[in-house]
C-alpha cells in the first residue's frame, strides 16, 4: 500500500482559501474612484445627509467614533468568528467604515462614499493597525449607502384616488 502525498493537496487548499479570502480587484457598481462604495445624492443638505448616514450606520450596528471635516468614522466590534479568521483574538478586531461627503459642482449635489477597514488593537496609539478590506466583502457597504439614499429620497406623490366618470 502506498501513501498519497498530502503536501500538494494542502498547498492547493491553501491557495484556494487565499484567493477566496483576499477578494477581487474590481470595485462594485456605484463605487467612486478608489472607493468601495458610493452614491450620488441630489437636492439634500450636508446636515440631512449626515443625519441619514448616522441613522443607517447605527441601525447596522456601527457606532460613530468621530467626525472629520468631510465625513464620519464608524466602528463596530467584530464577531468571534471574524476575530478567529482575521487574527484579532488577543487584542480584539473591529470593522471601521470611513464615510466621505464630497460636493459635486454647485448646489446640493454630493457623492457619499465609504471605505472599510479591519482594525486590530483599536485605540492603541502604538499598536493600532488598519487593513483595507478587499472588494469581495464590500457589497454590504454599497447596500448601506443605498439605504442612506432611500431614506433621503422623498416618497412618490400619491396617485389621485378620484375617478372621473362619463355620463
Amino acid at each position: 500500500m502506498t501513501a498519497t502525498p498530502k503536501a500538494p493537496r494542502l498547498l492547493v487548499s491553501l491557495a484556494l482559501a487565499t484567493l477566496l479570502l483576499s477578494g477581487c480587484s474590481t470595485p462594485p457598481k456605484g463605487a467612486g474612484a478608489g472607493k468601495y462604495a458610493a452614491v450620488e445624492l441630489h437636492g439634500f443638505s450636508r446636515a440631512s445627509i449626515d443625519l441619514a448616514t448616522e441613522q443607517v450606520m447605527e441601525e447596522a450596528g456601527y457606532k460613530l467614533d468621530r467626525r472629520t471635516p468631510d465625513g464620519m468614522i464608524f466602528d463596530k466590534q467584530a464577531t468571534s468568528t471574524q476575530n478567529l479568521v482575521w487574527g484579532g483574538w488577543q487584542t480584539g478586531l473591529w470593522d471601521r467604515v470611513q464615510t466621505r461627503l464630497s460636493r459635486r459642482g454647485e448646489g446640493d449635489d454630493f457623492v457619499l462614499s465609504a471605505d472599510a477597514y479591519r482594525v486590530i488593537s483599536k485605540d492603541d496609539a502604538v499598536l493600532e493597525e488598519e487593513r483595507k478590506m478587499g472588494f469581495a466583502v464590500q457589497a454590504k457597504y454599497q447596500k448601506l449607502l443605498e439605504k442612506v439614499k432611500t431614506l433621503l429620497d422623498p416618497l412618490p406623490e400619491p396617485k389621485s384616488k378620484t375617478k372621473t366618470t362619463q355620463k
